[in-house]
């Protein structure tokens, strides 16, 4: 069993060496393209985020652009955060249209 080890390990730096010197692959990179990245790869957190059907916003932008408009506060926010020219009132740290929903409930 000693003398497998030790074959392993003169095999390794005889590799080495010869990569060094003679412009091949060392064991270190070989190791980084065919074991580590590939394993990186498939388990990194990066991965394309693709939006499923269940996952779509349950409003679109269109041409409301007033409170009186809206149907709930929920979607006045959607409306703030997503679609543009939209002419909600709306007080600094306050939701906007957050008045005229408390006096329809």
């Amino acid at each position: 069993m000693r003398k497998f080890f030790l074959i392993i390990i003169i095999g390794y730096f005889a590799w080495d060496y010869y990569a060094v010197n003679y412009g091949g692959i060392s064991p270190t990179q070989t190791l980084q393209t065919k074991i580590i990245d590939p394993v990186k790869s498939n388990y990194s957190h990066n991965r394309d985020i693709t939006i499923s059907d269940y996952e779509k916003p349950e409003y679109e932008c269109d041409d409301r652009q007033y409170c009186s408009q809206m149907n709930s506060l929920e979607e006045a926010l959607f409306f703030t955060k997503n679609c543009p020219n939209t002419k909600l009132d709306q007080s600094p740290g306050e939701a906007p249209c957050q008045s005229d929903f408390i006096l329809r409930d």
